[in-house]
């Protein structure tokens, strides 16, 4: 199964409206500017541009975002991965939240290498960016030599697909909580038949004290015909308790 989630979403005031709402950054209008726009999918050079972009401005830290979102809804594996390696040399250790959340939001565009790689990195408490290794794609690391042809196409790679309960674990020990759940519930909606997928998802309901979710979950299953263990039934209860 391979999980496309949103990398990061955040609070935003609308200034047209009173109330707060909740954008995704990658498709949000910035108040001022837009911030990014899915129709330059479509420009073969708007990676290209990207890149030149950070190579005079390195810090610009929007564009480091905007180039991760483009190779990662274009299928351009090594350049993700060099684009990932990139933020992280600028961050230079800062910024852990978003390194994770960008992190985890990329997995499955990336292979279990390139993933292990990150993760040791940012697991570790004193590493050196100066020794983060990129690729051919990388234009911020040290030690190796970047390009500027970052649409060159790539021979197809095969796809890593990533266990639905592993990656929702992987986001549980980063306390990324509704990125495991929207995990859970996909993968128990595919595969029923799996009791460690409801466990997981029952006990995920009773730490976040997620009632609605749990109620809306519990319709679909029953409407779909799928046997439901007996702890289902007792979280039922739980809530029901709660109220």
């Amino acid at each position: 199964m391979t999980v496309d989630n949103n990398l990061i979403i955040r609070i935003s005031e609308n200034l047209a409206k009173p109330e707060y709402i909740q954008v995704r950054l990658f498709s949000l209008q910035d108040i001022d500017q837009y911030f990014w726009n899915t129709d330059v999918l479509a420009y073969k050079d708007f990676l290209e541009k990207l890149v030149f972009r950070i190579a005079r401005r390195p810090k610009h830290l929007i564009s480091h975002i905007q180039r991760i979102y483009y190779c990662f809804h274009t299928n351009l594996n090594e350049q993700l991965f060099a684009a990932i390696v990139d933020l992280l040399v600028v961050l230079n250790n800062r910024g852990q939240a978003i390194s994770w959340r960008i992190l985890m939001g990329a997995k499955s565009q990336l292979s279990a290498d390139q993933f292990d790689v990150l993760k040791k990195h940012l697991k570790s408490e004193h590493a050196d960016v100066n020794l983060l290794v990129g690729n051919q794609y990388s234009i911020l690391t040290r030690g190796l030599l970047g390009v500027n042809d970052m649409v060159q196409q790539q021979k197809k790679q095969d796809q890593v697909i990533y266990d639905s309960l592993e990656l929702a674990r992987d986001y549980i020990e980063y306390s990324q909580l509704d990125e495991a759940k929207h995990v859970l519930e996909m993968a128990i909606l595919e595969q029923p038949e799996r009791l460690e997928i409801h466990y997981e998802l029952l006990t995920l309901y009773q730490s976040m004290r997620d009632s609605a979710g749990f109620n809306q979950m519990l319709i679909q299953l029953t409407h779909a015909g799928i046997d439901l263990i007996d702890e289902w039934t007792q979280l039922n209860i739980y809530f029901k308790g709660q109220e």
